[in-house]
């Protein structure tokens, strides 16, 4: 895991456990590649410039500080979970993580005002809300498709590929899925492309 920092103040922006690296092509636009030839990192929707790297553009500057994932989450989940919760939340925690630490984030209830990106558990599950609303009774997370998505199922093994929309939710070296009725592993980080095209193993049954 790694520790995303700003140059200027020392602060912690968030953390990854797979930096996407791009650099800018020769028409200005950013495009993702390997840690060698990158000048800066996609981070939640934002580009980043690498320290000691050629500059992008305005892009601020940022240092990627290796840590332990194991430390990391030990701190977080201190003081009841809160801090955890917290970064779970805004991002900075993925939602495989979260999902392996459920236990953490209250129950879904009713009627309650709930707001986006809070998590929250519900028959074995962990979602996340994306619409803010005060929940109902037959709101159900598991139903209420438009208030409230899946973020983590700790018993799947191999959940459903989604096409990623960029940098910030492409799939990282190791990854499972399931495709077309088959299983695959991913082989590279940064991974945006659909099993059975490019960067994708079959699993063998």
């Amino acid at each position: 895991m790694y520790r995303i920092i700003r140059t200027t103040d020392g602060e912690s922006i968030g953390m990854t456990e797979a930096p996407n690296f791009i650099k800018q092509s020769k028409n200005g636009s950013y495009i993702l590649c390997p840690e060698p030839e990158a000048s800066g990192i996609a981070y939640e929707g934002a580009v980043y410039h690498l320290m000691g790297k050629p500059e992008l553009g305005e892009a601020e500057t940022i240092m990627l500080k290796e840590t332990d994932a194991g430390t990391e989450i030990t701190n977080a989940t201190a003081t009841g979970g809160i801090m955890f919760v917290t970064l779970a939340e805004s991002g900075q925690i993925d939602d495989t993580t979260a999902g392996e630490h459920a236990e953490l984030f209250t129950p879904w209830a009713y009627p309650v005002s709930y707001k986006q990106d809070q998590l929250r558990q519900y028959g074995g599950k962990l979602y996340r809300c994306i619409q803010d609303h005060t929940s109902q009774a037959d709101w159900t997370p598991d139903t209420a498709v438009s208030l409230w998505k899946e973020a983590a199922n700790p018993a799947e093994e191999w959940p459903a590929w989604s096409q990623p929309l960029g940098a910030h939710d492409a799939y990282s070296k190791g990854d499972k899925v399931s495709h077309n009725d088959q299983h695959w592993t991913s082989n590279v980080d940064a991974n945006v492309w659909e099993p059975g095209v490019y960067g994708w193993t079959e699993a063998e049954e």
